[in-house]
């Protein structure tokens, strides 16, 4: 498990695109260069409590994404489609940092 955390980190290469494009939300993918401090790490609550954040941003891809489709289905404005997907990346992003603070200080 480990490794696969650890190669999330690479992802964080994409920030760079904000020197081509200009775009601040290219930043975003910053946030995955903490994932490079999981190489050596084997502690087992550190699994459970990221296994725990993942079903939390998962939950929140499904309900968010869920009610975004339907949204713009019963409003018909698909202009909403384009910054939903950023939002949602963004969002679960953030649902899985928040939740692994979170059993990581409470000890859940």
């Amino acid at each position: 498990m480990k490794n696969a955390l650890w190669y999330l980190g690479f992802l964080s290469i994409f920030s760079l695109l904000f020197f081509v494009e200009g775009k601040p939300v290219f930043l975003c993918f910053l946030g995955f260069l903490s994932y490079f401090s999981l190489y050596n790490i084997r502690d087992e609550r550190l699994e459970i409590n990221v296994g725990k954040a993942t079903r939390n941003a998962f939950m929140y891809i499904m309900f968010f994404g869920t009610g975004t489709i339907v949204y713009i289905y019963l409003t018909q404005s698909t202009e909403l489609l384009a910054p939903a997907f950023p939002v949602l990346f963004g969002g679960s992003l953030l649902v899985c940092i928040l939740s692994v603070l979170y059993y990581e200080v409470t000890g859940k």
